[in-house]
């Protein structure tokens, strides 16, 4: 009777040691799935948001320098943002990238005519870019002590 108790508990061993196995690589997996998600702080946010300050005169001068660095800052700003403002900052973001690629693939060689005529296709948007614009200027004077500027869209709507 040995030997059956024997691989029974043999069994056992085996069951318990893979289920260990199974637990431990869910944990494993979740653990590793969180830590991609981006951490939402207020904190991160205003340090992106003030490397994005005066994105605007950069849109506005096509400054590639500048405008690119900037730009890059508010597409890190998103991914940081706390959930009040995320949607405003997602907006302002998405705005802007889609006005560059507009600007980009525009046939005429004048990027400042391109970029008039990218805001005129744009324009039913521009209330709603500057109202985000204006509510992520705010967000940012009370929490990160940033004043952001004049208004974010304001210079690239005139």
């Amino acid at each position: 009777m040995t030997e059956p108790a024997r691989g029974t508990r043999r069994r056992l061993f085996i069951v318990i040691a893979i289920a260990v196995i199974i637990i431990g690589g869910v944990v494993a997996a979740t653990i590793v799935s969180h830590s991609r998600e981006p951490v939402r702080s207020i904190a991160g946010t205003c340090g992106h948001l003030a490397a994005a300050k005066d994105l605007d005169r950069s849109l506005t001068s096509l400054d590639p320098d500048t405008l690119r660095e900037r730009l890059r800052a508010l597409d890190a700003a998103v991914t940081t943002a706390p959930a009040d403002i995320e949607p405003q900052i997602t907006a302002l973001d998405r705005f802007v990238n889609d006005l560059l690629a507009q600007v980009d693939q525009a046939a005429s060689q004048d990027r400042r005519t391109a970029l008039a005529d990218a805001l005129a296709a744009r324009a039913d948007q521009i209330d709603a870019i500057t109202s985000a614009g204006g509510s992520v200027q705010s967000w940012a004077a009370a929490n990160c002590g940033i004043e952001l500027g004049d208004a974010t869209t304001t210079s690239m709507a005139q």
